[in-house]
């Protein structure tokens, strides 16, 4: 860790990423909020949710900008300082109680999400070009771990700025301050990120799709198709747990141990806190723990929650589960990014992250929607036993053979 934060590249994008979060959380909870003072609070509601998740199957189109991108450090600068300008204009407007103008903060809300994407892989060639191989997979967690607990500050710090000031147009303000501040912290390591790397050249979209497949294969070492439908299966029953076990919780009644809303409260602590201790702790035994062990006890987890859910409905037997599930969530990612810096042609990294970006968002609807439709359509049971048989899927996916293996 010593040497991590003896990094100054490193340390300069995980504070513009500290910034950048808070403001970034902070007024997707005030969006939230705004949309309910409407008439049509349902719709509008719904409106965001869709807004949020909408950018991310952009991923990959932004990815391959970034390739093709030759001032990598001077973009990534610039990106914030545009997103404080977005955020600034959004203040302006917000304030201003109809469909029209909400339309157009929620153009400008997505407009500053697809400018974030690009920016990630705009950062990831330098941190594979200024953190040193074995330290990668601790940088990975330790900047997720950091960007996960401020957004947590920074909904709480929107919910309690909108409660004391009911003022829309402030939470816009700070965000583009947030914006403004990351933009100044890249600015004060701005030798740091330099990074020789020369704009990737234009190629066959065949020719990208089959080096993106080799780059997977030896990152993982699992067959590249196998890989992403496992990924994919797995987020889609991620994404719909939360609204799972709170129905779940709500149809417990009195059975609960404790109050319905303070039930919720532990089992998000719990697997908050689950998840920042899987992204910091990747040291010792645990970074030698490959991707696929750790998906695959990860996905056994998840299945005894739902076993538990069919069968025992023991409260505590679900936060253990979820504080277990969420450490293996925080240790996979940074482990799967670490080998993707190993393996990947720095002209081509920002198209593979951008792969796993698209295909994360695009999980997130069909599992949120879809496993909480059968929930509430047909009955809870079917939904955990659906969720049962996609995470079984997911581990089987696991074992199809790569043809190429991660050298040491």
């Amino acid at each position: 860790m010593n040497q991590l934060i003896k990094n100054r590249a490193f340390m300069t994008l995980t504070g513009a990423d500290f910034f950048e979060t808070i403001g970034i959380s902070l007024f997707n909870i005030g969006l939230l909020l705004y949309a309910k003072t409407f008439e049509q609070a349902t719709l509008l509601v719904s409106v965001v949710s869709v807004a949020t998740v909408l950018p991310g199957p952009l991923g990959i189109v932004m990815g391959r900008l970034a390739d093709l991108t030759g001032h990598k450090r001077e973009c990534l600068i610039s990106t914030k300082f545009i997103q404080a300008g977005l955020y600034l204009g959004l203040a302006q407007l917000i304030n201003q109680h109809n469909l029209m103008v909400f339309m157009m903060i929620i153009l400008l809300n997505i407009s500053s999400d697809v400018l974030g994407l690009f920016s990630n892989s705009l950062r990831m060639p330098m941190i594979q070009a200024k953190v040193a191989s074995d330290l990668r997979e601790q940088a990975t967690g330790f900047n997720q771990g950091v960007t996960t607990l401020m957004q947590m500050v920074g909904q709480a710090f929107g919910v309690t700025l909108l409660t004391m000031t009911h003022d829309y147009q402030l939470t816009g303000l700070v965000n583009a301050l947030t914006f403004l501040l990351a933009g100044l912290v890249l600015l004060s390591g701005y030798r740091s990120l330099a990074v020789p790397i020369q704009p990737a050249g234009h190629q066959s979209f065949k020719r990208l799709v089959a080096q993106a497949k080799q780059v997977f294969e030896l990152s993982a070492g699992v067959n590249v198709v196998g890989l992403l439908m496992s990924i994919l299966l797995m987020n889609a029953v991620g994404a719909s747990i939360d609204a799972i076990l709170n129905l779940f919780l709500l149809h417990m009644g009195h059975r609960l141990p404790v109050s319905f809303s303070l039930s919720v409260l532990v089992l998000n602590t719990v697997f908050v806190t689950g998840t920042i201790l899987g992204n910091l702790l990747h040291t010792g035994w645990f970074k030698r723990l490959t991707f696929r062990t750790v998906e695959l006890l990860t996905l056994g987890v998840l299945s005894g929650i739902y076993v538990n859910l069919l069968t025992w409905q023991n409260y505590w037997g679900i936060i253990g589960g979820m504080a277990i599930a969420g450490f293996g969530m925080g240790q996979m990612n940074p482990k799967l990014y670490a080998n993707l810096m190993q393996v990947a042609d720095p002209q081509q990294l920002g198209s593979v992250t951008g792969v796993l970006s698209s295909l994360t968002t695009i999980s997130i609807p069909a599992g949120s929607m879809g496993i909480v439709l059968v929930y509430n359509v047909v009955s809870g049971p079917v939904a955990y036993g659906l969720s049962l048989g996609l995470l079984a899927l997911a581990a089987a996916c696991l074992f199809l053979p790569a043809r190429t293996k991660l050298s040491a």
